[in-house]
């Protein structure tokens, strides 16, 4: 098969567990694009914490981002497509999360907001290797519920983070019947899109506009928010430090993130 799209989760995909780009990674990805390929990003990460990214790669136009919820053109500036979770509901999820030590982050239109104290706390969340993007990439707010709270708006997407695995059962056995989708859910953390939002959704919106069946479309990933993409694209491949189940998936499965898995897709599908 003659692949024409590959898409690349970012976080330990593209990305190493460090959040590098390798110089094998980006040097694939710009041969792909000089021979007419698209090399997209299909993240849960908003389009903020995703173009720096993007700017060390010559070429590099497109992103689906928040998880499905935005496709992005980095070149004009133009959002192909928006689904928001309505304000009503966020209020909801606000409610049900009072009380519990929880860290949220609100992805609002092209901005990303997490609490002023998430880079100091990261750890504690489970999420050590996330510190340097909440301090470097993200708006911060004393009280990031409050000022939501303040100025009701559509979000793109909110994550949950949790110390405790109580304080995430509780939550989401209070919100789990909303017209909600939980991108990725595990014992400490939620990822919450509106209902129906999947990478896979923001893949086939962009092969549309690109004019790409997506037969001719490898997408790359290592987690539970990938696994609808992986199932819906021409090739699905799996990092090597991937979920079981997205690798039982996957019609392939290439090295880890850390050993240039992501550079292995792209020259073996794509090069």
């Amino acid at each position: 098969m003659d692949y024409e799209l590959i898409a690349l989760d970012m976080d330990d995909t593209a990305l190493t567990t460090d959040k590098r780009l390798t110089a094998r990674t980006i040097a694939a990805m710009e041969s792909a694009i000089q021979k007419g390929k698209h090399v997209v990003f299909s993240t849960g990460r908003n389009i903020s914490i995703v173009k720096p990214y993007m700017d060390m790669v010559r070429g590099m136009r497109w992103a689906v981002t928040s998880a499905g919820a935005a496709v992005n053109d980095v070149l004009t500036g133009e959002r192909l497509t928006e689904i928001n979770i309505d304000p009503e509901t966020v209020k909801w999820i606000i409610a049900a999360a009072a009380g519990e030590d929880a860290l949220p982050v609100l992805y609002i239109g092209d901005d990303s907001y997490c609490p002023d104290w998430a880079p100091e706390r990261a750890a504690e969340f489970h999420v050590a290797q996330f510190a340097e993007p909440y301090r470097k990439y993200m708006l911060h707010a004393e009280d990031v519920f409050g000022m939501f709270m303040e100025n009701p708006v559509p979000l793109q997407k909110m994550n949950l983070l949790f110390t405790e695995p109580e304080g995430c059962k509780a939550v989401y056995e209070k919100i789990r019947y909303l017209p909600i989708s939980f991108t990725n859910l595990t014992d400490t953390f939620m990822e919450i899109n509106a209902s129906g939002v999947s990478k896979a959704g923001g893949l086939k919106t962009l092969c549309g506009r690109l004019g790409v069946d997506m037969s001719r479309a490898v997408a790359v990933g290592d987690s539970d928010n990938d696994l609808e993409m992986i199932k819906a694209a021409g090739l699905g491949v799996a990092m090597g430090n991937a979920l079981e189940r997205v690798k039982s998936a996957a019609g392939a499965v290439v090295a880890d993130c850390d050993s240039d898995g992501a550079a292995e897709a792209i020259e073996r599908f794509l090069l």
